[in-house]
């Protein structure tokens, strides 16, 4: 049978088949409960409180010397890749594309035509600015040809002026010698001289008609003679910009940029292609501002193109600085030249390089590894005495195969440049090391 009886007894109860006991009181056993209770996280503090490692135990890590070296100041850089000479190629004036003759890519030749540009209207004004020009030089040559037949006329009348005016003279001295003998009266006398004075005014008076006809003519044929100079300028305007809406480059070379289609509407002065020689490359790069400090002209340069090296040196650096789109940070343009360009390069692509500011004499130096690429720049592991513990450190240049280390480890300090992503949450743990 199930016992029945129950646990705690107000009385002298008895359990069954047992002989008389001393009861125990509930306070007694729930203060006895509450002290084991208070020992339990007493213990269990202690034990969180004590480093732990999970039972990690790293094997044969790499582990390398921190040492001195004198290592190469190298101001690690990105940019792209840039024309050093480059045709940008504007419209001559306002139209409307007729024709495209070249795509993005092609290779041109110096003076062959990229597109042309509708001359339709350009075309009816020099159409009527040619009439207009016929029409003067018409006018031109009418003129002329009267005033060659005025002259002779106007000539023909000064001539019969002066022979009138002779004639008169030869009258008067006639009188005159006729009057002194008193065979011509005072009347006489009076009526040639009168005749005299009158073909003194005809001859005047046609030398006068000449002057005026040919100071007339002359001005006439000045104006006209303007006229056409300003015709044959807008003549010589259109026909030249009639043959630069044909759009040429004047270098060649490949075609960088096309901003235009059939059928676009273009303004003067738009940039309608852009064409260069490939070859005519150079590196942008952006240095940090906080680096440009060390930067100067002529310092050498490695430009790294995909996986290809190039040799380079600093050709300008920008007065100013920019904000930077890849950091928080502000940088500073500065261009390199190649010493050797490369062959086909793709203008506007990615490229890093390195500039060699200098020498660092007695850097502390680690090797780079697999360490550097674990997540945590900042920390490193340093072994002693079989336990690897975490170190707060300070990294600076990198040089090839070595980085240096700014603080944080002292020279002979033994670091694991191994992978740390295993072990990376641990402050400290024990390390076996390899046979040596």
């Amino acid at each position: 049978m199930p016992n029945t009886s129950p646990i705690f007894q107000d009385g002298s109860g008895q359990y069954p088949g047992q002989g008389r006991k001393k009861p125990v009181t509930w306070i007694i056993i729930l203060g006895a409960i509450l002290i084991l209770g208070i020992a339990g996280l007493g213990i269990s503090s202690l034990i969180s409180a004590k480093p732990q490692n999970g039972g990690t135990v790293v094997r044969a890590p790499s582990i390398a010397v921190v040492a001195k070296k004198t290592i190469r100041d190298i101001v690690s850089v990105s940019g792209v890749l840039e024309l050093t000479k480059k045709e940008i190629i504007s419209s001559p004036g306002d139209g409307i594309v007729d024709q495209v003759y070249v795509q993005e890519g092609d290779q041109v030749r110096a003076g062959q035509a990229l597109l042309q540009i509708g001359t339709s209207d350009l075309e009816s004004q020099l159409e009527s600015k040619l009439l207009s020009l016929e029409k003067l030089n018409r006018q031109i040559e009418q003129a002329t040809v009267t005033q060659e037949f005025s002259r002779k006329q106007r000539s023909i009348e000064i001539a019969a002026a002066k022979r009138s005016l002779e004639d008169a003279q030869r009258e008067l001295d006639k009188v005159k010698a006729l009057k002194d003998k008193n065979l011509a009266s005072d009347q006489d006398l009076l009526s040639a001289q009168q005749k005299l004075l009158n073909a003194q005014d005809a001859l005047d008076k046609a030398q006068i008609s000449q002057d005026q006809a040919e100071a007339s003519y002359q001005l006439e044929m000045k104006n006209s003679l303007a006229d056409r100079s300003i015709l044959e300028k807008d003549i010589a305007d259109l026909k030249a910009k009639i043959a630069a809406y044909r759009v040429c480059t004047s270098r060649g070379g490949t075609v960088y940029s096309l901003s235009v289609a059939v059928g676009g509407t273009v303004s003067n002065y738009k940039e309608l292609a852009v064409v260069a020689n490939p070859a005519d490359s150079r590196a942008a790069l952006d240095v940090p501002e906080t680096r440009i400090g060390s930067i100067t002209k002529g310092l050498p340069v490695t430009v790294y193109v995909g996986e290809t090296a190039y040799p380079a040196t600093v050709e300008t650096i920008a007065p100013s600085a920019t904000s930077s789109s890849s950091s928080s940070g502000s940088v500073v343009r500065v261009t390199a030249l190649f010493k050797t360009k490369p062959e086909r390069p793709t203008i506007g692509a990615s490229v890093s390089g390195e500039i060699v500011a200098g020498t660092i004499p007695d850097a502390l130096v680690l090797p780079r590894g697999p360490y550097l690429s674990s997540g945590n720049y900042s920390t490193v592991y340093v072994v002693s005495n079989g336990v690897a513990k975490k170190v707060t450190v300070k990294f600076g240049v990198a040089d090839g195969s070595y980085i240096q280390v700014v603080s944080g480890l002292n020279e002979g300090d033994r670091v694991i440049i191994s992978d740390y992503r295993d072990f990376i949450h641990l402050d400290s743990f024990p390390v076996e090391e390899g046979s040596k």
